[in-house]
């Protein structure tokens, strides 16, 4: 796909998932219900390392957005079983796999490697 990329946009689109996750995972929203959920008390969510979590959430994000530009083109002669191979593996790389590395991140997950591969494998 060609084109000029609209890099104010995908600093918008990143900065956006940031402040609903924000609203999200408040405490007086759905916090306390996703930390319990996840059986995490309140001296492990002080054990989270907020800049390190906070800087790679932005740069998987920021991944994920520029992936987005390329996910949905309807040209005819990309309609074929290989484009569309191309683009579930890509969809999976780029989409998938850091959604599920951010969520590790906030549950604290990423040192387990083995499950980090495994939940990102499938």
């Amino acid at each position: 796909m060609e084109g000029h990329t609209n890099w104010l946009a995908l600093v918008a689109g990143v900065v956006a998932t940031q402040i609903i996750g924000f609203i999200w995972y408040h405490p007086k929203v759905l916090g306390t219900v996703w930390k319990q959920e996840i059986g995490m008390s309140d001296e492990q969510q002080k054990k989270t390392n907020i800049p390190l979590t906070m800087i790679l959430s932005i740069v998987l994000m920021f991944g994920v957005a520029y992936a987005l530009k390329y996910v949905a083109h309807g040209e005819v002669e990309h309609q074929t079983f290989k484009h569309g191979a191309y683009h579930a593996l890509m969809d999976g790389a780029l989409l998938l796999i850091p959604a599920i590395v951010i969520i590790s991140l906030y549950e604290q997950k990423v040192l387990n490697t083995l499950e980090l591969l495994l939940d990102t494998g499938y």
